[in-house]
């Protein structure tokens, strides 16, 4: 199977300097436009982007994007539909597009039952004015997708943590057969990959990687690998060395593993929300 038709590439370096192993900062132009060849050279289709990421919108408007999907996200806390479909809008103009192929709300965890109900009447509005093809949430944990299927009306996609120490979604396919399944943080925003690792659980990774003779890098991809389930899984590469490690390790062939010995239970670690 060709798994790099799954990748969509993460724009959040696009506009910021984001990720906690981030050395790098924000992407240069050249760069940017570098990978963006790459991207189509290898038929990866999908960027993932969001209004709260500096001026990744405003940098993805300005490229040919001709035949890639984009997927946006909003903020959601403290908006009414009016003022979520205002908010589209302008991210639609930076996007220089007439339409998004998806479109998340970013904050879903922190809204309240009226906020909720604007999302799910903004969705509706969305999809029936041909502004986007799908709708989804971002997801924290697993009674973010319960929320979302009990309240919205219309929903169809949910972009989830995951990564081998992060297995708190390996039943979310089974409990909610309907939504295309979006992986990111697959590499923990790189914690998994540091070469000094400082926690017990990525050390005791570390420490399996090495005692199956595979990288880091490799092992974290074939864990996602082995979620056939998944619809897509953003990578957000810092550098164009970085992304060209991604993709052999992505054509790298190993056998099956047993995962269960690197799972987290440690939320903390798992969870940025907490980290400092």
């Amino acid at each position: 199977m060709d798994y790099t038709s799954k990748l969509a590439i993460g724009t959040a370096q696009w506009g910021l300097d984001y990720g906690a192993t981030n050395t790098s900062g924000r992407l240069g132009d050249s760069v940017v436009s570098t990978l963006m060849d790459s991207m189509r050279a290898n038929t990866i289709a999908h960027l993932d982007t969001a209004a709260s990421y500096g001026d990744a919108e405003s940098r993805i408007g300005s490229l040919d994007t001709t035949g890639i999907h984009i997927q946006t996200k909003l903020s959601a806390k403290g908006r009414t539909c009016k003022q979520l479909r205002a908010q589209l809008r302008e991210s639609l103009t930076r996007l220089n597009a007439e339409s998004v192929n998806s479109l998340l709300i970013h904050d879903w965890y922190v809204l309240d039952q009226k906020e909720i109900e604007s999302v799910s009447q903004f969705f509706e509005l969305s999809v029936n004015e041909g502004l986007t093809h799908h709708v989804g949430v971002s997801a924290y944990d697993l009674s973010d997708l319960d929320r979302a299927k009990r309240h919205l009306a219309i929903w169809d996609t949910a972009q989830i943590p995951m990564n081998a120490l992060d297995q708190r979604f390996l039943s979310a396919s089974e409990l909610f057969p309907a939504i295309a399944f979006q992986a990111r943080s697959i590499f923990l925003q790189g914690l998994l990959l540091a070469s000094n690792p400082d926690h017990v659980d990525v050390i005791r990774f570390h420490e399996f990687s090495q005692s199956l003779g595979v990288d880091p890098l490799t092992l974290s991809l074939q864990f996602i690998k082995e979620q056939s389930w998944l619809h897509s899984v953003i990578i957000a590469p810092t550098s164009l060395n970085e992304f060209d490690q991604i993709l052999n390790a992505m054509d790298s062939h190993t056998p099956d593993i047993d995962f269960d010995a690197c799972v987290s239970l440690d939320v903390k670690l798992l969870d940025p929300r907490t980290w400092n």
